[in-house]
């Protein structure tokens, strides 16, 4: 396959080997990222047995967290109480609200992402409460794990809308 640039004349072959090197190296980095998030989680919110690493989906069953394994097994939070709330379907959560220590995790899914895609959970993103907003004026602070940036917005999928769903069937507010 030959790449071109915005005129449609192909690239030099060095350049092509450079932007393939690059693509390897971002790839890299995006694994590397994604597995200390997961140590994270495995570290602040355990399973009752095996890793964050080895999940392949998350659903929500009445009001309990499960993660499957690729190996067909499944498993819950070592502390079912972390699980607080979640966005979108229980078979397909859009996103998965843990809360911890005071603060709230929240996991977004999309298995179509420019990240999720290359998670075997779908995982597009982590996001980290660091300020919550019961604790200040002003509003939630978020911290993404994934794309190292900063927010004072929602993270959720569904921004702007009461849209997580407690475990008990309520509507969950931040």
């Amino acid at each position: 396959m030959t790449m071109t640039h915005s005129n449609s004349q192909p690239l030099d072959p060095f350049i092509h080997q450079e932007i393939s090197a690059i693509n390897a190296l971002n790839d890299q980095h995006l694994q590397q990222i994604l597995d200390y998030s997961k140590g994270f989680l495995d570290k602040t919110f355990p399973l009752a047995s095996g890793s964050h690493q080895d999940v392949r989906s998350y659903v929500v069953y009445y009001q309990h967290l499960l993660a499957f394994m690729a190996d067909g097994s499944q498993t819950g939070l070592a502390d079912p109480t972390q699980f607080v709330a979640l966005c979108g379907s229980r078979q397909k959560p859009q996103s998965i609200l843990l809360r911890g220590a005071g603060r709230h995790v929240e996991l977004l899914f999309c298995k179509s992402g420019s990240h999720g895609a290359r998670d075997c959970a779908g995982i597009e993103d982590i996001q980290l409460e660091l300020t919550p907003a019961q604790e200040t004026a002003a509003p939630a602070r978020w911290f993404s794990m994934i794309r190292g940036q900063l927010s004072e917005t929602m993270p959720s999928a569904c921004r702007g809308q009461t849209c997580y769903t407690g475990k008990d069937g309520s509507d969950y507010l931040l």
